[in-house]
Formats: C-alpha cells, structure tokens, sequence
C-alpha cells in the first residue's frame, strides 16, 4: 500500500471529474489517499471522498467579457495570497507530513507540488494545460501574446515532475522526455449514454451571449431545432429551446444531439468525441489552450472553429455534419483502459513502483 496525496486545480470541471475516477482507482487498488483540493474541485471531491479532501489555498481567474483578464486576475490572486499561505502551512504541517506521503500527484495544483519538490517527495503531473509548454504544436501568429502568457504560466505552475502524463486528443511531438500523451478519459456517467443522431443541435453557452443576437443567428436557420443550454431558464422562441442547468438534462440532449456548439474546453470535447458528435467550437478570446484545442478540433476533421457564431459560420457547421466522422491517425480517442495503463507504466518506473492493478 501506497501513501498518495493527489491535488486538483480548482478551476474547471475537467481536473475534477478526471481526478475523481483515479482517485477511485487508487483506492480501488488498496492505496491510502488524501484528496487536496479549491473551491469547485473542493466542493466536487467532498462529494465523493468525504473526509479524505483538505482544502488548499488555490488561484482563481478573473474574467471580463467573457476572457480572462489577466491583470486582475494577478491582482486578485496577490491579495489573497497572505490569508493563503497560512491556510497552505497549516495544511502542510498538520496533514501532509504527518502522512509522509511515496506519491504527490496533481493535476495542475502548484502549491502540493511545490511541497512536494522542496521535500524530495516524487510527484507527477496528469493534466491537458502542460501540452502547452510540452509539446510541439501548431500556433498562428495573431494569437502571439496569449500563447506567450499561457506557455510561460504552465512551465512555471511547477517544475520537477518525474513523469508529466499530458491527457490530449491529438498526437503531437513532445519536447521533454519527461512527458508522455495519454487519451482522455471519460465519466461512467457519459460512458453510460446511448448516443444517437437526433433532430437537434446542442448549445451552450459559458460566457452568457447576448441572447436577442443569439436569437436572432439561429431564427435564420427555421428547420432547425437548437437546444441552448447556459442563460439559465426554460424559454421557447421559435426553434429554440433555452434549458435551465440540468445535469441529467444535459446529458441526454448531449447524446441525441446531431452536433454541438460550445466553447472549446477540453472536458466536454473529449464527450462529444467519445459520444461522436462533430463541434462547432468558439474558443474563449485570450483562452491560449482553447484556442490551440480548436485548431486541432478542424484540423482533424472533428468540427469547425470560429472566433464568434454567426450565419456564414453556422451554415458551414450544419454542412460539416453531413460528413462521417474522420478517422485521421493523429486523433488519440478517449479511451479509460488505456490511459490507466500508461499511468501504470509511469507508476512503475518510480523509485518505489506503485500498482494500480485491481482485483
């Protein structure tokens, strides 16, 4: 048995939901584990791990219109960085060493990882932002200054990882030998879902749009039905069908969807391929990982990329549609068996091999 603390950035369902089934698998295999976590990925382990999750002082973003603003964001996270400090030392001393941890994982968490560096703990890293910084990827010029920013953000969330597991649906050279691809993995409760091709295309919206303009793109496209999901009420206007926040909700009309039109955050990207639905991706402006996530997305034949919705835009996805999804040697496929056992190739390859076998 293996004594395990796995840490989870606050911010953005994905780290959450992913940590919450290795966590379980970790259990699952006979290892002792303290949960660390903030605010969203906080209240999401509680659920699941009960007294096991300790709080962690995390960063958080400030956005503006819809894109995050970086200086406020730095001024924000400065302010509370005394209460913070103290919240993390009392963590640290009452909690982990007292567990004398083999293993720090964290999926971008810097705090524990920074803990685990200064004391010679061997930590490694399992997130989709250190594609970023660890490999090879195609970048376009106008986006300069935000790849710049997030790139020198994740190279210096933490340093030191014996293995970075970057979870990516696209296969892209990697420049450290540190680093190895892993395919996404998805929830039971997505893994449950019986897809179809519905009448329907799914929408939603994370920045809150201004609803008449919204309206007013989808009216021109009668015959179609659109289901909106983000602007939290149930409303019918012509063909489209705004939907209060509903996991369950979401979830069906997400597997009976013909396609959907988000932003380009990777969670719901690896669902959408993992339930095979092509997307129409509207990257967040100054979102440098989105940005990249929608380039690949059309670049791979999964969908189209645009910087905001429109008729032209919208004509061209309901016309991707009509293509077979690809099926292009570069995409790495969600797939939950195969990502653990790359975890279990680096688990083996520490000091003190740890396995995630389960009975």
């Amino acid at each position: 048995m293996a004594k395990i603390i796995y840490a989870v950035a606050g911010e953005g369902f994905g780290h959450s939901s992913r940590s919450h089934l290795i966590g379980q698998r970790l259990l699952e295999a006979g290892h002792d584990c303290i949960f660390v976590g903030s605010q969203k990925s906080l209240v999401y382990l509680k659920q699941y791990f009960g007294e096991r999750v300790k709080e962690v002082f995390g960063l958080s973003f400030a956005f503006i219109d819809g894109r995050i603003d970086k200086s406020e964001t730095l001024k924000r996270n400065l302010m509370k960085l005394p209460e913070g400090n103290k919240l993390n030392d009392e963590l640290f001393k009452k909690h982990f060493k007292a567990f004398n941890p083999d293993l720090v994982i964290s999926d971008f968490e810097p705090f524990s990882a920074w803990w685990a560096w200064r004391k010679r703990v061997p930590f490694i890293s399992i997130d989709h932002e250190h594609m970023l910084s660890h490999c090879q990827l195609e970048h376009q010029g106008k986006n300069w200054f935000s790849r710049m920013t997030a790139r020198v953000v994740t190279e210096c969330h933490y340093v030191g990882a014996v293995a970075y597991i970057i979870v990516n649906f696209f296969d892209a050279p990697l420049s450290v030998d540190s680093a190895v691809l892993a395919p996404p993995i998805i929830r039971p409760v997505v893994r449950s879902l019986k897809a179809r091709a519905g009448e329907h295309i799914l929408l939603y919206s994370t920045t809150g749009e201004d609803e008449e303009q919204l309206r007013e793109v989808l009216c021109k496209f009668g015959g179609q039905k659109f289901y909106i999901y983000g602007f939290k009420k149930d409303l019918e206007y012509k063909n489209c069908f705004f939907k209060k926040r509903s996991t369950e909700g979401f979830l069906a009309d997400l597997a009976g969807a013909k396609g959907v039109i988000a932003s380009a955050g990777f969670s719901l990207i690896s669902e959408c391929m993992y339930l095979k639905k092509k997307m129409l991706m509207l990257p967040l402006a100054g979102q440098y990982e989105q940005i990249i996530n929608a380039h690949y997305i059309q670049k791979l034949g999964l969908g189209i990329s645009a910087e905001k919705l429109d008729e032209d835009v919208l004509a061209r996805f309901l016309d991707e549609l009509d293509k077979p999804m690809p099926d292009d040697e570069r995409i790495i496929w969600p797939d939950n068996e195969r990502f653990f056992g790359i975890l279990q190739e680096v688990l083996n390859r520490l000091h003190r091999p740890i396995s995630i076998a389960v009975d």
